[in-house]
């Protein structure tokens, strides 16, 4: 009973390291995917000069409804559909810079 007790609690024991493991992956992808929407919104848009990034990310976000369309983008990204996330983007309102 003992000798099977043992086994059981280190697996307990590694399981959230794991999850955390992943959950680190996916915090990178995340940021990998909002920059590719914010590097495609800056072809649309063309801030005139050139605004850092920071700078185009806090105008662009703004707006609830950029916000939106933005996520959408990035859901459309995970699920893999191109015209989805065209279809987003096209329905951001370009800030003015």
């Amino acid at each position: 009973m003992k000798r099977a007790v043992f086994p059981i609690i280190a697996i307990l024991f590694t399981l959230p390291g794991l999850a955390q493991a992943d959950s680190a992956y996916g915090s990178l992808q995340s940021v990998h995917e909002k920059n590719t929407v914010l590097k495609d919104l800056r072809k649309i848009c063309t801030p005139q000069g050139s605004p850092s990034d920071e700078v185009w990310e806090k105008t662009i976000m703004a707006d609830s409804r950029n916000q939106q369309h933005i996520r959408e983008a990035i859901l459309a990204i995970q699920r893999s559909h191109q015209d989805n996330y065209w279809e987003a983007l096209s329905k951001v309102e370009c800030p003015d810079i």
